[in-house]
């Protein structure tokens, strides 16, 4: 592959993964279903997936209607800063959830232009923080 092209794939999972923030914010959780790879995988602990009994896909849109799913979808989001490299997008964000600001990093894998594989790590914001640097 040339580095155009690797450029160009990179430039279309970056835009595939903000769609998929914008239709989460937006409140169309069926239009971000749709980004994800028949094959999806997630790494997060809350996201319960047995692969005998169903997809990952399924288990994710599972998670979505439970409390802490539908919390996560309504909250603010502001999304700071996206890095991609080929098929890896990685996604800093600021989320509020009922008036607690956290902290979270989102890497996502692509796969033939959707979602094909998602881990992050989330961390509350400390408030006072111990320092001047801020969190985001």
């Amino acid at each position: 592959m040339s580095i155009d092209q690797q450029d160009t794939r990179t430039e279309v999972n970056r835009t595939v993964v903000r769609d998929l923030y914008r239709h989460v914010a937006a409140g169309d959780l069926e239009a971000g279903f749709a980004l994800l790879h028949d094959e999806f995988v997630s790494h997060n602990p809350r996201v319960p997936h047995d692969p005998a009994t169903g997809t990952g896909k399924q288990a994710f849109r599972d998670f979505f209607a439970t409390p802490a799913g539908q919390a996560l979808a309504t909250a603010d989001q502001e999304v700071v800063r996206v890095l991609a490299d080929d098929d890896l997008v990685a996604v800093h964000v600021r989320l509020t959830v009922a008036g607690t600001d956290m902290a979270i990093v989102d890497l996502w894998r692509l796969r033939d232009g959707l979602v094909v594989e998602h881990w992050d790590v989330v961390q509350p914001v400390p408030d006072p923080l111990p320092h001047p640097h801020g969190m985001f």
